[in-house]
């Protein structure tokens, strides 16, 4: 299962794997390898990806170089926790095309997966001079930052994120509520409010937009808002946020409420998770 969600995530880093620029992307369908690239694709897209590892490599023993497949086999390889058979197709692949901005981001995003931060920001960097309108490098720039301390220069990358994303229609929830995250931390309420009622305006069914909003409410003191968030963040299971994280903002929402039975309830359920990871 972990491979299914995995691998469902890194679709989300770039549908298909050719978003390599027009000129590789000419050289690519020259290639002998990539009538089985494109099988692959397709069937990545499919989730079918044990078939789609095996279209890769059939692909790769026609053309070793490339791109489009490198750098699929290698979000499939992230997949399944082989960030050294990752970092090999996507070394391969900037080799074989320096001016390939999909796989120099995919370069930076194993760092910063791996917590390489440094390495990160280098490669994202790059990226981001590569193709100057993409959001994705903006976005994990800013994340490798704040791991690093350097809340202002994230700040800057995850605002330049959101305004990428308006300009190309590709506004994600991830790219405002990662900035809201970060402003929460700073006591930025007012900025943070605004960025996560526009996560909840762009999906309403964001789990983790509604437990932004609930994690606010709480700190603005507003216990029955929060529990509100909060509930309806447990209706839904698509996003990052674990049914653990919801319970336990439930139980303080509630608790700072006096709803000691409704604390109690999620206190249970709580248990009963750290039950079932125990076993």
């Amino acid at each position: 299962m972990r491979f299914v969600r995995v691998a469902a995530a890194l679709l989300v880093c770039g549908v298909a794997a050719a978003q390599v620029g027009e000129k590789a992307g000419a050289d690519s369908r020259r290639s002998a390898g990539y009538p089985s690239y494109q099988q692959a694709n397709t069937l990545f897209v499919e989730k079918k990806f044990p078939e789609a590892l095996n279209a890769l490599d059939a692909a790769l023993r026609l053309d070793p170089k490339l791109v489009p497949a490198l750098t699929l086999k290698a979000k499939l390889a992230m997949a399944l926790d082989r960030y050294d058979v990752a970092r090999e197709c996507l070394e391969r692949a900037v080799a074989a095309d320096p001016l390939s901005a999909y796989a120099r981001f995919l370069y930076g995003f194993q760092f910063f997966k791996q917590n390489e931060l440094p390495e990160a920001i280098q490669s994202l960097e790059k990226a981001r001079q590569l193709d100057p309108k993409d959001p994705r490098p903006a976005l994990y720039l800013g994340l490798a930052q704040e791991s690093l301390g350097r809340t202002a220069d994230a700040l800057r990358s995850y605002r330049e994120a959101i305004g990428l994303g308006e300009a190309s229609g590709k506004l994600e929830t991830d790219m405002l509520l990662s900035c809201s995250r970060l402003l929460l931390l700073l006591g930025d309420f007012e900025e943070c409010g605004r960025l996560v009622a526009r996560a909840l305006k762009l999906d309403p069914k964001s789990r983790d937009a509604h437990f932004e909003s609930a994690r606010l409410r709480l700190k603005q003191g507003d216990g029955g808002a929060a529990a509100r968030e909060g509930e309806l963040a447990l209706q839904f299971h698509t996003g990052d946020v674990s049914d653990r994280q919801v319970h336990f903002l439930l139980i303080q929402a509630y608790q700072s409420r006096g709803r000691e039975g409704d604390a109690a309830r999620h206190a249970v359920a709580l248990r009963a998770l750290e039950q079932q990871v125990q076993k």
